[in-house]
């Protein structure tokens, strides 16, 4: 019997030392299947700040600040002309004189009612002073009507001198001057020909330096552009040319418009250029280019930037795990998103496909082909 428990003791504790030794074996070949398992690899780009120009195009069309259309102010007939289509004019040139014959001759005759009129009112001046001062000796109705004839005559010395001031400006206005500095336009005129103030222009003057290029921008750009202290403050306004050289002079911003124009919901900006030799002429269409620097932008292929609903973000490998990380696009330029800079130091951007099993894993980039 004893025998017997003896066996059966030396059995069970042959098979514990056996289980005991087994489980050590396994645990020992869990680990090696543990730490064997292959750390994966995924090609990356370190992160690079660096001053990205961004250039936005808008189409936009040259407009001249000041353009004049010369009308005579009277009627009459052209005496001389003294200018030529496509001629520089200063403000104050002579540009067409009307003849003066008539209108000299009614200057003349004012001055003369001028002469006259002041020739009767110092004679009616003279014997109202003299009225006055016989006060006592002339009668109540002799001093007024001394004093009215004397105040008829001023009247009358001041209507001569208005005629005359009339006269002389209707004689000026028979030498047509430039408005304006600029170039002028076609001119169709003749010599005898007669004009008037009812009739078409006798020509137009257009400045070209500086001129205006006009543009729109949509409803939303116009509110981001509000935030700023001042519009378009921090953007360069250039100009791409319809055969494609750039106008060698940046724009200075001037004024938007005051309404949203519905249809388009745009807004109109008005911006002068510097217009030395007419490059840019009234009517050009123009390529409006909106240059602005961001400082410290990350610059990414669009193909690595995962857009969601809820957000855009980008697989980094951070400290040797890999991460999903929300981004801010600030801008796109050709196969590029510029991205603000929200990345640590040490950051690598993933460019391979990432699965979401690989998310929070410890994983080592690689970089080249």
């Amino acid at each position: 019997m004893k025998k017997a428990i003896y066996g059966a003791v030396i059995v069970i504790s042959i098979v514990l030392v056996f289980a005991f030794g087994l489980h050590l074996v396994i645990k020992k070949d869990r680990h090696i299947i543990q730490t064997s398992k292959p750390l994966i690899e995924l090609h990356a780009l370190s992160v690079v700040p660096q001053d990205t120009t961004v250039t936005q195009k808008y189409i936009g069309y040259v407009s001249p600040i000041h353009e004049a259309f010369v009308q005579p102010f009277i009627s009459g007939f052209i005496e001389k002309i003294y200018v030529k289509g496509g001629e520089h004019v200063k403000k104050g040139d002579i540009l067409v004189v009307l003849k003066q014959d008539e209108y000299d001759a009614a200057l003349k005759s004012a001055y003369a009612n001028i002469i006259k009129a002041k020739a009767d009112f110092q004679n009616k001046q003279s014997y109202f002073e003299r009225i006055q001062k016989a006060e006592k000796s002339v009668s109540a109705s002799e001093l007024e009507n001394a004093e009215a004839a004397y105040l008829s005559a001023l009247a009358t010395l001041e209507e001569a001198n208005a005629n005359y001031q009339t006269a002389q400006v209707n004689y000026d206005y028979t030498i047509i001057r430039a408005p304006i500095t600029g170039v002028v336009g076609d001119v169709s005129l003749t010599e005898g020909n007669y004009v008037s103030p009812n009739g078409q222009a006798l020509l137009n003057i257009v400045q070209f330096n500086p001129i205006r290029v006009v543009f729109s921008i949509s409803d939303t750009e116009y509110l981001s552009q509000l935030q700023k202290e001042s519009l378009f403050n921090d953007e360069k306004i250039r100009l791409s040319l319809p055969n494609g050289e750039i106008f060698k002079n940046t724009g200075t911003f001037q004024y938007t418009g005051n309404t949203l124009d519905r249809a388009t919901n745009s807004m109109a900006v008005y911006a002068d250029f510097k217009n030395i030799g007419k490059t840019l002429t009234p009517n050009t269409y123009v390529t409006v280019l909106l240059e602005k620097t961001i400082k410290d932008a990350i610059l990414l292929a669009k193909d690595n930037v995962i857009l969601e609903n809820d957000g855009n973000f980008v697989y980094v490998i951070r400290k040797g795990v890999l991460n999903k990380v929300p981004v801010e696009i600030l801008s796109a330029e050709n196969n590029n998103f510029i991205l603000k800079n929200v990345f640590e130091k040490n950051d690598e951007i993933v460019t391979d496909q990432v699965f979401p099993e690989y998310l929070n894993e410890k994983v080592s980039a690689k970089t080249g082909a």
